[in-house]
């Protein structure tokens, strides 16, 4: 049984993306938030406070660069992990932003969900049972 509701905030411009990824999220108990862009990110983060954020890099406005740097930098936030997901973009330059993990979208969806659960800390007996 799981013993915590944990939030994950999805942070990307494009509608499929994030469908997909909520998708992926809630079938393995995860409460999702969805931003649509760098600044609605920011502030969702700052008044949500999920235990997680997934992260596009290639958004109009605010890139998932400034936003990583930026959650880092903020009180608020910068304990929570952060996950780039993108199919463009530098690791090294994602990392140096404070990524705690960078991650193609063409991502397998148990790596996808066993990144997630290590990175919120959760346990294997708070795990979903396939």
């Amino acid at each position: 049984m799981i013993s915590k509701d944990y939030k994950v905030l999805v942070v990307d411009d494009e509608d499929e993306v994030r469908e997909m990824i909520r998708r992926i999220l809630r079938f393995s108990n995860y409460q999702v938030i969805e931003a649509r862009d760098g600044d609605e990110g920011l502030q969702k983060a700052v008044d949500e406070k999920p235990d997680l954020i997934t992260l596009d890099i290639m958004m109009p406005g605010k890139d998932g660069f400034r936003l990583c740097a930026e959650l880092k930098q903020h009180a608020a936030t910068k304990h929570i992990p952060v996950v780039v997901l993108t199919v463009a973009g530098s690791r090294k330059k994602a990392m140096n932003a404070g990524a705690d993990y960078y991650m193609n979208k063409l991502f397998s969806i148990d790596e996808f969900v066993k990144v997630i659960n290590h990175l919120v800390g959760r346990r294997p007996s708070e795990q979903p049972s396939a």
